[in-house]
């Protein structure tokens, strides 16, 4: 039979490829053989018959890792991923030729691919019965529940059971910062804690995944082979899996906006179930991911209802809602507590002399002296010019030495200054009584102030 005959019969980019088995489960030489004009079309750079793989692309051990399994192992498989190095999803196909065909220790499969532009629905949904069923169990578990974080630990335990994994986890992380937070986790071992590898899985570690992944849909080690490419190529990361004694990685981002936001983290699986468990990941990650990016919106636009764009306080919207909680009981001011109300003097003058501009900075200046006064409490912009405290659990001498330290920062002369009253209440009373009561010491301090200066009191 004619390998240019065998893919020119086929319509989409179609390629004839050769595995070298050295036996014992290891590879050689993965070329490509024969192309139909097709894929030629689709692939850059220059083909020619019987080249290495690697020369027309980068080397990528999952990619060989399937190439084997077809070629030598003779499994049909099939895969539709996001290929991020061409921006486009990816269908492609792995289909094993006639051992009557293979030469000694060459062995050959065909592979197609088609790429689409978004996601199609229905290529992502071909997989087993098997897998579909667990991947609808965690869409419905992550669209049944009210509780974000309670929705992800239940899916993360799932995934560490169908997988036999040592360690299934949820990483998110914040790229600005440089920081990373484990959202969730589950172990084989219900007496391990994430915190006893937390030595090896260093921030360093989890911040050097990003470049990795960059042009790869996921990350997978199976055995030490493929542990000794990724050696070359992030041996900081590498490192820490052999001294946790990880022997193989699933590894998937969760990507919004071109913006990685965390991973899917899976170590030590059952690699003898590999294809069936890179089908899960990969689709369950899909969904994790969208599940995640809206959390992260929700989070935002809660962070912006209940924020003060401009001094980064929290707005009166937030302070009516802790409010609101205490009266209800549903969380109460931890008592004693106090309360302070501070007025900003000279606002209209700043904004009169310099613009708006010149008053904005005065408000948040205001709000930064408030911030390193109050630094461990709460701390709120209510409106306009005027600001408020509350300091939970404090006795009395403590809240007294606050609202002092406050008067001699703000009084007057100062670039700052405030009509400040306060209230102490020792035995956590209704905060909506204290706060009336701070607020009436706050104008008296103010009548006060204007009675010694009246020449400001028309600036």
């Amino acid at each position: 039979m004619d390998l240019q005959e065998i893919v020119d019969s086929y319509d989409m980019a179609a390629i004839v490829m050769s595995v070298e088995d050295k036996g014992n489960g290891l590879y050689g030489d993965i070329r490509i053989v024969r192309a139909n004009a097709a894929y030629r079309k689709i692939q850059p750079g220059d083909y020619h018959d019987n080249m290495l793989y690697s020369e027309m692309v980068p080397p990528e051990p999952k990619f060989e890792d399937f190439c084997y399994r077809c070629a030598v192992k003779k499994q049909y498989l099939h895969s539709y991923v996001e290929t991020k190095s061409l921006n486009v999803w990816s269908n492609t196909s792995y289909l094993p030729l006639s051992k009557s065909l293979d030469k000694g220790n060459l062995h050959y499969f065909i592979f197609t691919i088609e790429f689409t532009e978004h996601p199609e629905y229905e290529k992502m949904s071909d997989v087993s019965i098997d897998s579909a069923a667990f991947i609808i169990k965690t869409c419905l578990k992550l669209r049944g529940s009210f509780d974000f974080c309670t929705s992800m630990n239940e899916v993360i335990s799932d995934i560490q059971k169908k997988t036999d994994s040592f360690c299934s986890a949820i990483i998110l992380i914040d790229s600005e910062n440089q920081k990373s937070s484990l959202l969730c986790s589950k172990f084989r071992n219900d007496s391990a804690s994430f915190k006893d590898f937390e030595k090896v899985l260093t921030n360093e570690v989890v911040m050097s995944w990003e470049k990795m992944v960059e042009m790869h849909d996921n990350i997978m080690i199976k055995d030490e082979a493929d542990m000794q490419k990724y050696e070359k190529i992030n041996p900081v990361w590498v490192k820490s899996l052999r001294a946790g004694h990880v022997e193989s990685v699933i590894l998937v981002p969760f990507v919004h906006m071109k913006k990685i936001m965390g991973y899917l983290f899976v170590t030590n699986s059952n690699v003898e179930r590999l294809i069936e468990i890179k089908e899960i990941i990969e689709l369950t990650a899909f969904f994790l991911n969208s599940e995640i990016a809206s959390n992260n919106m929700m989070e935002r636009l809660e962070l912006m209802s209940n924020m003060d764009l401009l001094t980064g306080l929290r707005n009166r919207n937030s302070m009516n809602y802790r409010v609101d909680l205490s009266v209800s009981g549903e969380k109460k001011i931890a008592e004693p507590y106090g309360v302070i109300f501070a007025d900003l003097n000279g606002l209209k003058r700043a904004n009169d002399a310099g613009g708006h501009s010149a008053g904005d900075a005065l408000l948040k200046n205001a709000a930064a002296l408030l911030r390193d006064i109050f630094a461990r409490h709460e701390v709120y912009r209510a409106g306009g010019d005027e600001f408020v405290v509350i300091v939970p659990e404090c006795q009395e001498k403590e809240f007294d030495s606050l609202v002092c330290e406050l008067r001699s920062k703000t009084g007057f002369g100062s670039d700052i200054t405030f009509a400040t009253g306060s209230y102490w209440d020792e035995k956590g009373g209704d905060v909506r009584v204290a706060m009336h009561l701070a607020d009436e010491a706050m104008y008296a301090d103010k009548k006060r102030f204007y009675e010694a200066h009246p020449e400001l009191k028309s600036r």
